[in-house]
């Protein structure tokens, strides 16, 4: 049985190494079919759509169409600013305002628990583990009733229920940088304490640059989490003012402006549906190779 082949150099390459280079460039494909056809479909005219009985493999006269629709033609515009626009605005700043509080206040939770002693230090992080089994979604009902009563569901307090809440820190961030923390040597710390630094310094000055690919990982799942946010934004925002919609809400009513006023519609729906897409694209590209040094927890152990 032909275990290997023999390449040009003379090495041989295990027969096992081609089938999984294979199963993964199979999966790219299947992974980058279904971006492929939102493209096409985005630069297709509604007239072909109507002409052509099965799928248009590539249109035969592209048109931006679709895109001028989404920026210069959107029903849902705020003193003409298309609403996808405005929603990725009012994403960003919704997303990133907690998301930046969490993670440095869940940091410092993590510094403690990773190289401090205390009181009670492991039973407290038992107990805030375990509430990551509670299904927080089945207190949405509660949560809007607590925050309605707060005053915050009217108005632009809407927008509070979802930042709010995320500035706090998340006991999943902490679960996540505790082990990376445990892995940076316990001497850096000393070191740092004997050239004069206090608690705030060693963690700002030490601990977060060491454990950077951890916190730019946490910042990348929190990002998507909150870019993602349909939710909340639906419960909290959708009877509101328009001009405080998320890209989530604004990309929801034009995908179903365009199927219930226009001829097909599904080109503007794809057209925006990618750029939705475009910004986490970008953001995964600049991100990865800290993403993957962030999930290798155990890379730094001394």
């Amino acid at each position: 049985m032909v275990k290997s082949v023999t390449n040009k150099t003379g090495k041989k390459f295990p027969w096992w190494k081609i089938v999984v280079y294979g199963i993964l460039v199979l999966y790219t494909l299947f992974l980058m079919v279904p971006f492929v056809i939102m493209i096409i479909t985005s630069l297709t005219p509604d007239e072909e759509y109507i002409m052509t009985d099965g799928y248009i493999w590539f249109p035969k006269s592209p048109s931006l169409e679709a895109y001028r629709t989404v920026f210069l033609d959107d029903p849902f515009s705020t003193n003409g600013i298309p609403s996808l626009v405005v929603g990725f605005f009012n994403t960003m700043w919704m997303t990133l305002i907690p998301l930046i509080s969490s993670l440095l206040l869940s940091g410092v939770a993590a510094y403690c628990y990773s190289k401090h002693k205390f009181l009670g230090k492991e039973k407290l992080f038992f107990i805030s583990v375990m509430t990551m089994f509670i299904p927080l979604g089945a207190f949405g009902i509660v949560s809007y009733m607590m925050f309605m009563s707060f005053g915050w569901t009217e108005g632009w307090q809407a927008v509070l229920p979802i930042v709010v809440p995320g500035l706090f820190g998340s006991v999943g961030t902490v679960f996540f940088l505790r082990p990376y923390f445990d892995s940076i040597s316990n001497e850096i710390i000393e070191a740092a304490r004997i050239d004069g630094m206090g608690f705030w310094q060693i963690f700002f000055k030490v601990m977060l640059p060491l454990g950077k690919p951890a916190f730019i990982s946490q910042f990348i799942f929190g990002f998507v989490g909150g870019y993602n946010n349909y939710g909340a934004a639906l419960l909290y925002l959708f009877s509101g003012d328009p001009k405080f919609w998320t890209l989530q809400l604004a990309l929801q009513q034009l995908v179903e402006y365009a199927r219930g006023g226009y001829i097909v519609g599904v080109n503007v729906s794809c057209a925006a549906t990618l750029m939705s897409m475009l910004p986490l694209i970008v953001l995964y590209i600049f991100c990865q190779k800290y993403f993957i040094k962030g999930i290798a927890v155990g890379g730094g152990k001394e």
